[in-house]
């Protein structure tokens, strides 16, 4: 039996990439869905973009002023009527059956409540920059989740019940609401990777990746501390804070020059552990 999903993609001035962005939604091999686009008063071409394209599964919501990120992205999923909910990205393309191999990774296992999938990272242009694949296990993710956020933003597919419970998406922490999410989404059941490369993931030089990379860096780090002080982390899970810690002591230039080595390095290659003979022959 088809499982009807709806799909959130937030987008401001992106003429350029929104095209594709949708159409490589409207195109997966599972077709019960819905794709509500947020116009977050966009003032390039973006509405020009999206008035171009005729699926009935379409729609798009525009909040009645212009909200930062998190309050984008939570406005986008208010708009949505399935009780599963994904999220996609205006610069980024999923693969056909992305959505097809994470719904049937969450009916397989009741207590997920969030499942997203590895990327292929490209630049502006759509040329290959590596990879980031974050442990897939649900129970490797839990013990590692402080060490970075382990589910790419736009990957994300989660239970619109456990997104409710645990407040959705929320503007306390600035560029890491989406870590914030992870990680009250982990109080009220697992999360997960499908370990397979099902999104084409932009960084493009002039995003917020770049341009505002200490910012990043210092609300990932409150929010560690947060999490840290709400309690249920050992003694060693203090370390995870030195690399934000470090990354702020560190030039804005020599951090932009560093990121994407750094990602490709200790994000980009799975562990042998990640992955079982039976999931190997599946890649």
């Amino acid at each position: 039996m088809s499982q009807f999903v709806s799909v959130a993609l937030p987008a401001r001035n992106a003429a350029g990439y929104i095209g594709d962005a949708v159409r490589s939604i409207l195109a997966q091999t599972h077709r019960d869905l819905e794709l509500v686009v947020c116009d977050n008063h966009s003032t390039d071409g973006t509405a020009e973009a999206l008035a171009g394209i005729s699926d009935p599964r379409l729609r798009i919501a525009r909040p009645p002023r212009p909200l930062p990120i998190a309050l984008s992205h939570r406005f986008a999923v208010e708009q949505t009527s399935s009780p599963l909910v994904a999220v996609m990205g205006a610069d980024d393309f999923a693969l056909p059956d992305r959505l097809a191999a994470q719904l049937a990774v969450l009916a397989a296992e009741p207590r997920l409540v969030l499942v997203g999938c590895w990327c292929e990272s490209i630049d502006d242009i759509g040329h290959h920059l590596g990879a980031l694949r974050y442990a897939d296990r649900a129970d490797r993710l839990r013990r590692d989740v402080l060490r970075a956020n382990p589910i790419v933003l736009p990957t994300m597919l989660f239970r619109r019940a456990a997104y409710d419970a645990s407040g959705g998406f929320r503007d306390d922490f600035g560029y890491a609401f989406d870590y914030d999410l992870v990680l009250r989404l982990l109080r009220v059941g697992d999360v997960a990777n499908v370990p397979r490369d099902l999104l084409r993931y932009r960084y493009p030089r002039g995003g917020i990746s770049f341009s505002a990379i200490k910012e990043v860096q210092r609300d990932g780090l409150r929010l560690r501390r947060s999490a840290l002080r709400g309690g249920g982390y050992g003694a060693l899970d203090h370390l995870w804070l030195l690399q934000p810690l470090l990354a702020l002591a560190v030039p804005s230039a020599v951090l932009r020059a560093i990121a994407i080595p750094y990602m490709n390095f200790f994000h980009g290659r799975a562990t042998p552990p990640e992955i079982s003979p039976e999931r190997a022959g599946t890649r």
